[in-house]
């Protein structure tokens, strides 16, 4: 009977907010570290590798390391509901564009060779010369979706050693 009522107080410490704060706490410490390992390798969560950047090539460096910024900005949080990664600082305005990649485009110059505004290039009754700018690939750093079979890895082990340690 006694061991009926260890395994119900180990159900109910599950569902405890604590245990969870716990759990997500341990998550996004591993997470934030996988993340950080993917810049390192210049690889996505699932292990593939980045394209290379021109700028990588041609400086010698690691791809998205210019300044070091997007990755020194991811941060995560958590609490009894979730956690959430996140970037801050310079790296949001620039973190969405590696995620995801972007589209390149045509873009009107004026004559002396500067970017013409679509507003202001709408309002002429004249063709004018365009210089079409590439876009960026996708570089992904955060996963999304289902989670990738490192980070699962990774996750079920550290989980397995909390609650072998906590629950024997």
């Amino acid at each position: 009977m006694s061991s009926l009522r260890q395994l119900r107080r180990q159900l109910a410490a599950l569902t405890d907010p604590r245990t969870l704060h716990d759990l997500h706490n341990l998550a996004g410490r591993d997470i934030a570290g996988l993340v950080q390992a993917g810049f390192v390798g210049e690889h996505d969560p699932n292990g593939d590798p980045w394209l290379r950047s021109k700028a990588a090539k041609r400086e010698g460096r690691k791809t998205l390391r210019d300044t070091g910024a997007l990755q020194d900005g991811i941060r995560w949080k958590a609490d009894s509901r979730a956690v959430v990664i996140f970037t801050t600082g310079k790296a949001n305005r620039y973190a969405a564009v590696h995620q995801y990649g972007s589209r390149g485009r045509a873009q009107p110059r004026r004559s002396n060779g500067r970017f013409r505004s679509r507003k202001s290039t709408a309002k002429l009754k004249r063709s004018v010369s365009l210089t079409y700018l590439s876009g960026l690939p996708k570089r992904q750093f955060l996963p999304e979706g289902e989670i990738p079979l490192p980070y699962e890895r990774k996750l079920s082990d550290t989980f397995r050693a909390y609650f072998k340690e906590r629950f024997g």
